[in-house]
């Protein structure tokens, strides 16, 4: 059975289907590009590459971005067909942690470092595959800069696991932000609507710090505030359960996870500055100068 493949074409976000010539040709491409880093790029370990050989190409595709900006965040959904004929899902949601498109907390140059190594170029190739992993980075496009340089560790793809689902039968780009703010999908998933609210939590956060700055208010109160505020507490904090809709997304639940999320930043910043550091740090947010986060037009 060929694989179905559902892109956004319209926006640049091109799937190529293993049915085709062209992506033996692109997979071929991104096999060479990861067995000749070029000097600064993670090396990558020798079971990624015999992976990507020895992979299944029947439930793969490559992702070629065509858009004229990086794509900044991506979410899809793959469905699987056991031989009964039902059919189940499995997703891949990115998190809304620091990023090129939630910079709240990057220092300059880890803003550089996230947008060559954590974006996909203009050009750039993805192979996808149906066990959870991407393999592929930028240097398909150019070598990294003398401040974009890895700084250690290997890659090795990005690692999920799908079990004993079927056979894959579909592979479909749910949403994509691009690098200055973007949006298009379906969005079954709620990429839009993790993102834009994390964003809305990034910024609460930080008014309520420069609110406490204002009022002179002892650090250890704004922390035991925040930790109120964002439902996470160092010991023990279990992340809120949260499932993906595949509908209308519920956006309280998705408000809470996210406030937890910011939470869990604000505790290591505790731990990595102190307190007041800490605070004035949350404070700045709302100066970093993030994208207008937008959906395109359909």
């Amino acid at each position: 059975m060929a694989l179905i493949c559902e892109d956004l074409a319209r926006y640049g976000v091109v799937l190529i289907p293993p049915s085709t010539r062209e992506y033996f040709q692109l997979l071929a491409g991104i096999e060479r590009t990861l067995q000749a880093r070029p000097k600064g790029s993670p090396p990558v370990d020798g079971d990624a590459l015999s992976r990507i050989s020895e992979h299944d190409t029947s439930g793969s595709a490559i992702l070629v971005n065509q858009a004229p900006v990086a794509i900044a965040s991506l979410a899809y959904a793959w469905t699987f067909r056991t031989r009964e004929g039902r059919d189940s899902q499995s997703f891949f949601l990115p998190g809304t942690t620091a990023s090129v498109l939630l910079p709240f907390c990057l220092q300059d140059r880890t803003k550089k470092f996230d947008a060559f190594w954590n974006t996909i170029f203009p050009t750039s190739k993805r192979l996808i595959t149906s066990e959870g992993i991407q393999y592929g980075d930028n240097t398909d496009v150019r070598a990294p800069a003398q401040d974009e340089l890895w700084d250690g560790g290997f890659f090795s793809g990005r690692a999920g696991s799908r079990g004993d689902r079927g056979q894959p039968v579909k592979l479909t780009i749910d949403g994509v932000f691009f690098v200055d703010g973007g949006f298009a999908g379906p969005d079954t998933l709620g990429l839009w609507e993790h993102t834009t609210l994390a964003a809305e939590e990034y910024v609460a956060s930080s008014a309520l710090a420069r609110q406490a700055r204002e009022k002179s208010t002892p650090p250890d109160a704004f922390f035991q505030r925040m930790e109120a505020f964002s439902g996470y507490k160092p010991f023990p904090s279990p992340p809120p359960s949260f499932a993906p809709p595949f509908g209308p997304p519920d956006l309280e639940a998705i408000r809470k996870q996210e406030r937890w999320v910011v939470g869990v930043l604000m505790d290591w910043l505790r731990k990595q500055l102190g307190d007041e550091a800490a605070m004035t740090s949350i404070a700045a947010w709302s100066d970093a100068p993030a994208p207008k986060l937008h959906k395109l037009d359909h």
